[in-house]
This record gives structure tokens, sequence and C-alpha cells, in this order.
């Protein structure tokens, strides 16, 4: 077989000249262009360290295939490198996820040559789009891992290893803007038999700049021992290193350097080359990067959690699923005037098109802060929440002088790609005048009565009961029917959901308040007073005393152990309640209420529920009113408190009931994020009688974030205040990488509120 010089098209050994270019054409490789008569080899599209890939049509299929061809002179060398290759195609023909290149078929041309053939895909490898783009934010180089694990997590799953991940091996497809789709990994069919190609790749980085395996080769690899998926892990870690950094961590002029620095150097920290990241997302990284494999991430789902609880500033939440995260988010954004910027956390993400919209796909899950922007007009703002299922925000601006904008006709109308869910509260937002135009938001997250979606007023909100109720309104026709056929449309909306029973319903899981539920300690002296709504409420007395904070066996944050001593204090025996919160706001005239009440009110059934959705300031203030009514001070615990109080002081058990796991005790491993009623769950308290400290919801504390000492990571500044909080939600779990335990700490935005975010108070003896 010949090739063009110039174009790589392939010709039978009867042609000299290509009829394309009018090229000379060189002898390649033997025969015809034709492999066991059925695959014919048209141009050559890549060569490696092993072998020559073609592109090639099947003779009778018509389909077009990658081959893989590997080169004679190394089949001369090994020969048991045939056989070696047949197992090695027949377990990555096993594989079959959609970020791996399929595996189809593999054959022996003319009895000397091993070729394998596998799906034809277009695009650039990750090597060429980092070139481009030299540096990524920890967002998308984040969504490309996140793919990468994926797919190789389906390999690993079945026992196989590809022993040469580098970005020469990751495709990335063309015509795809989400990675979870465009991300292919390619040659797990030669992961075993690449013994050659370790000098090969790397004189070829050095002649043409491609980064070759040295580069990316984990410890255990110089020593050839025996590898696993955490070798895989190692290179994944390299790429994410070289992502974020611009640059691989260890280089060197030689084989020998490069292994030098693998085996003994510590890879250098972001600071080191000047980038700034995030201590959390660097904590994850270095770890990737571990010599010893014990220290190691150990898998690529630990590797996928530990990224998603290092990024962004909210509570990651894990899926009901085991060991699977919520996806990313598609958010529609519609705005008035049209081609507006739209802004995510500030940062610049499009403008929006001629007919107001803007589709951002991949927005990670979690709360955000929406800002849309035009020359003339005041800037928009709201904060959105995305959870792994389609959100649409209309956004409304005014002119600079104050004036409401009247809409412009548009066919647009806002529709949601699935129904929504049990956890999903439908927001049906009428206003008053103030924005007219912004007529209804779909916001899947949490927000309070004065902090509404786009700062908008008079807010009516529906609690929807079932997961197959989604009709949404556009705004042009709310615009055009006026201001009392908003009205008429909402006591219509109110009335058919009374009518479906989306009104005063149980909760999510069944959970029911039991009209009969009284102060549940009416005759001790610190039961709170009887109120129009009946609520648990009850303090209990925890004695002071030394115990073992922290463990060495945890999450970064959680490390290392350290003594630590806690003075006497009361504790509320019950997370603080829909009830005992609707008493403070009413009481007070509190104006930010949670986005799950009625008219300023929580329904019923929802009185004992815990209450959620409130701000660290909403917990402060809670706790000074509730300080004036009994005349004493409470005030949120301590993250020592907390953990005292959770671990049973000095008996350091790793849940408030003893060291093993119970299933039935605690409220975790939920589908939804809904709470179930405080109390109930005896067999869950602490020795002193506190119940759900873990589960249900994550509580508040009064602790800044901080290292334990002895921790030698570091605390990145943050613009705005963040507190720690504990405990864990309902739908956080119980085993994994984020399991919940005693000892699990996350820091949390002051300002932000979360639909798994709770806070019980302590009262102080000191």
């Amino acid at each position: 077989m010949k090739e063009c010089q110039q174009c790589k098209t392939c010709y039978a050994d009867d042609v000299d000249t290509c009829p394309k270019d009018g090229m000379p054409t060189l002898h390649t490789i033997a025969g015809e262009p034709v492999l066991e008569g059925k695959y014919h080899l048209d141009i050559r599209v890549g060569q490696g360290g092993m072998g020559v890939v073609y592109k090639a049509r099947h003779a009778y299929l018509k389909t077009v295939h990658a081959i893989k061809i590997i080169l004679p002179d190394l089949v001369g060398n090994d020969p048991q490198l045939v056989q070696r290759f047949r197992q090695e195609a027949l377990a990555a023909a096993a594989i079959r996820h959609p970020n791996v290149v399929n595996v189809t078929d593999y054959g022996v041309a003319q009895g000397t040559m091993p070729f394998l053939v596998m799906e034809f895909v277009e695009g650039e490898d990750l090597h060429d789009y980092l070139a481009k783009e030299k540096r990524l934010s920890p967002a998308k180089a984040f969504e490309l891992v996140r793919a990468i694990c994926k797919g190789i997590g389906a390999a690993h799953s079945q026992g196989i290893v590809h022993r040469d991940m580098k970005p020469l091996n990751i495709m990335i497809l063309k015509g795809k803007a989400d990675m979870s789709e465009a991300v292919k990994i390619l040659d797990f069919g030669l992961a075993k038999i690449k013994s050659g190609e370790l000098l090969g790749s790397f004189i070829q980085a050095q002649t043409t700049g491609l980064m070759g395996s040295p580069y990316y080769m984990a410890p255990e690899q110089w020593s050839d021992d025996e590898l696993d998926a955490r070798s895989d892990i190692y290179s994944i870690g390299v790429m994410l290193f070289q992502m974020l950094a611009g640059d691989v961590p260890f280089k060197g002029s030689s084989i020998p350097a490069i292994m030098k620095k693998h085996l003994t150097d510590a890879p250098p920290t972001f600071a080191d080359l000047g980038v700034e990241i995030d201590p959390n997302i660097e904590r994850v990284v270095r770890r990737t990067l571990e010599k010893d494999r014990s220290k190691r991430t150990p898998n690529v789902e630990t590797l996928i959690a530990e990224l998603d609880a290092a990024e962004g500033t909210s509570v990651k939440r894990v899926s009901a699923e085991a060991g699977e995260q919520l996806p990313s988010s598609a958010l529609k954004v519609l705005t008035n005037p049209p081609k507006s910027v739209v802004y995510v956390n500030d940062v610049a993400v499009g403008e929006s098109e001629t007919n107001g919209w803007l589709l951002l796909e991949g927005v990670q899950s979690g709360n955000h802060k929406l800002r849309v922007s035009h020359e003339g007009y005041q800037d928009w703002e709201g904060p959105v929440f995305c959870d792994g299922t389609p959100t649409q925000v209309v956004a409304e601006l005014k002119s600079k002088t104050g004036e409401s904008v009247i809409p412009k006709p548009t066919d647009a109308t806002m529709v949601l790609d699935k129904p929504i869910s049990e956890d999903t509260p439908q927001h049906i937002s009428v206003t008053h005048g103030s924005q007219p135009g912004m007529q209804e938001t779909i916001q899947q997250g949490v927000q309070t009565g004065s902090q509404q979606f786009g700062t908008q007023t008079g807010s009516q909100e529906i609690k929807s009961q079932t997961g197959v109720w989604s009709w949404i309104l556009s705004p042009v026709v709310l615009t055009v029917t006026g201001i009392s056929a908003l009205f008429l449309l909402t006591a219509i909306v109110g009335l058919s959901a009374y009518m479906f029973g989306l009104f005063g319903g149980s909760t999510e899981g069944g959970v029911t308040n039991q009209a009969s539920d009284t102060n549940s300690n009416e005759g001790n002296s610190n039961a709170g007073p009887k109120t129009e709504l009946n609520y648990k409420f009850e303090i209990v007395e925890i004695p002071g005393g030394d115990f073992t904070m922290g463990r060495n066996d945890g999450q970064p944050q959680e490390m290392p152990e350290h003594k630590v001593t806690v003075k006497s204090f009361g504790m509320d025996k019950f997370e603080v309640t829909n009830g005992e919160y609707y008493d403070f706001v009413k009481e007070t005239k509190y104006p930010s209420v949670p986005f799950y009440w009625e008219s300023g009110k929580p329904f019923d059934s929802d009185v004992n529920l815990p209450v959620r959705a409130v701000t660290f300031n909403d917990a402060e203030a809670f706790a000074e009113w509730r300080s004036k009514r009994d005349g004493v001070v409470y005030r949120l615990p301590t993250e020592e408190e907390w953990e005292y109080a959770a671990r049973n002081g000095g008996e350091n058990n790793l849940y408030p009931w003893g060291d093993e796991f119970k299933k039935d005790c605690v409220v975790l491993d939920q589908k939804t994020t809904a709470p179930k009623e405080v109390g109930g769950r005896e067999c869950g308290a602490n020795k002193w009688g506190v119940e759900d400290l873990i589960g249900n919801v994550f509580e508040w504390t009064k602790s800044k974030p901080g290292l334990y000492p002895g921790n030698p990571g570091t605390i990145k500044q943050m613009s705005e205040p963040h507190f720690m909080i504990r405990g864990g939600s309902a739908n956080f779990k119980s085993t994994g990488q984020l399991a919940i335990t005693s000892t699990f700490r996350v820091e949390f935005m002051a300002t932000k509120q979360d639909r798994t975010l709770g806070f019980r108070l302590v009262r102080s003896d000191n």
C-alpha cells in the first residue's frame, strides 16, 4: 500500500502519483489498502508510538471506522504481542459507555499486523484543546474531568485499567456543547501492550511538542509494579492540574529527570505557578497526586464527589441513586430588553438573542446569583437555584429613570422540559405594578418573602404536592390581560390547587402533623409558651467536659483529631420548627419567611417540621426574639458544642446513638430534601435525649470556617461571610465519601437560603 506524502490518502501499490494533488506516493504498509477483504483504508489520520490510525470504510455496510494498525517492527520484537492484543481487544470491546470510543472488531492482517477497529469520531484531542485554551476555569475543568471519570469508571468496574491516560487519548467531539457528551477516551484496546511506547512517546514529544506518557505516568508505573485504578486516577490528576495551572506538575529534559520528579518530588503548589485556586480544590488535586497509592484518591466516584464538594459556595447535593451526583442544569433566561448581558456569579456568560432568550447548559447544581445588564437600564438581580432539572427565569429590566419597560411581542413561551418534581415548589409570583413584565418566575430553589426572585413584591406561592402539574404562563399574555386578570387567575389557580389536594396535604414521605401534638414538655419550666400553633419545644441540659473533636480518617476538613473542653450548656431537643418560627415572624413582623409557607404562614401539616431555608442572620434574629421571650440568652451553638453533643461528649461516638449506623433512627438517604417531623426517633437521640442531630436538615453554627490545629491546609479569604453547618440533611448519604457522621462539617454562605438548612439553639449557662 502507498500513501500520498501530502494528503495521506491511501492507494494500491501501482499508484505512483496522487490524483488529488499530484504529489508522489510512498510505500508504507505491505499489501493492498484493504484489511481482511472488508475494511478499505481511505486516509491516514494519525500516528502514535505503537501504531498508525486510518479512516476506513466497511466494504459491505458502508460504515465509517477508525482502524489502528500496530507497527510491524513492534510485533517482531514481541512474539506474544498478537495474543495479548487479542485479549485486550476483547476486553476493550466489552466497555460500553458514551465517554469511551467503542471497539467493534479486531484482526491480524497478513498474519503479522494486528489491527483494532473502532468507532470513528471527529474533533480535537485534549492536548490541542489545552494548547489553545491554555488554562481552564475550575467549572470547565471539572466538567471535563467528570466526563473522563465516568468513562474510566466504566472500565474500572470491569477490572480494566487504561494505563496510558493523557490528553492525546482524550477526544473532544465537534458539535457537542455538553462535555458529558463530547468527551471520548481512546486506546483502551492497547492498555497492556504498550511496553515499547514510552521511549517513542517521549521522542515524539521532544520533536513535535506533543505530550507523551512520561508526563502523566503514576510513580508505580516507573517501577513496573502491578497497576490498578488508582494509577489512572494519578494520570487524571496530572491532567486536572494541567487544566487549572496551564502546565503539567512534573517536567524535565530527559526521561530519568521526569521519573525522578514523579517518584520523589512533591507537586508544585498553584501559588508557585502564579495561579489562584480555592484551597479546597487544591487539596482535591493534590490527593490525586499522592505518591503512596494508599493515600491517593481511591476511585473515580470519590474524585467526582470531592470535586463537587470543593466547587462553588453552596452545599453540593448527593443524588438518591447510589454513587451518582446531581447532574448539571439547563438554565433558560428571558430578558427584556433583548440583547442583554447575563452574568452568573458575576461572570458574564452570554448575551440574550433578539427574541430575549439565552440558553445556558451545564450550570452547576447549587445556589447562584443571576444578574442581567443592558446599557440605559437598571441591572436586574436575583438568586437562582439549580438542582439538575431545567430552570427558566424572566428578567424584566427598568429604565434608568425607574420606568417599567413594556415587553416587546414575542412568541417565546416558558415551558419546563419535564414535570416539576415532588420536591420542587412552584412559584407563581404576581407583581403589583412594580415590574409588570415579570409576572411569573419558575425557581427551582430557595427564596424568602422579602428577597423574592428578581426583587419583586407581593408574591403568591403555591405549594406543589405532585410531580405532574407543570403549567407555565407567557409573560406577554399576562402583560396584555392586566393586573385585574392576574388577580382573577391567581384565585382560580388557588381554587384548583385546593380541589386537587395541593393545599394542606401531607408532606413528602407521608409525614403529617398530628393536631393533638402539643408542646411536648408543657409541665417543664424549659418548655415554650402555648401559642396559636402547637409545636414541639424543649431544652435539654448537657454537662460540660472534654472530648476528641474531628477524626483522622475523615475528610480533610475533619482532620486532625484534637482535644477540646466544652462548658455546660442547654440545647434544643428538637430542630426549630415552622410553628415556633411562625410565632417569631408574626410577633416581630419579620419580613423574611420560608419559601414554602402560604400567605406568610406554614401549612398545618408543616408546623412540627423543622424550619428551613433561613439565612444565618434569620437564625440570629430568631435567637434574639426567643431570648426576650424566655428571659434567658439563646444563640446558635459553636461547632465544638454541636459536635460535643453529637458525639456524646467524652464517649466520642461517630453518631449520636453510638458507633454503628442505624438506618431507622435517622432521616438520611431520602430521595428528596424534604425533612420529617422533629422528634419521634428516640433511638437516634444522643445520651441526653437530643434528637435529629444527624439528618433531617443541616444546622447552622456560629463558628466561622477554620482548620483544626495541625491541619496543613489554608483558608481562602471569601468576599462574603461564611459559617460552618453540621449534621447533614434528608437527601444526604449515610455511606460513601460524603457520608454524614457527627464529625462532618462544611462552610456555607451566611446570606444563602437553602431547602436543606435549618437550625437549633443553645442556651448559654455562662
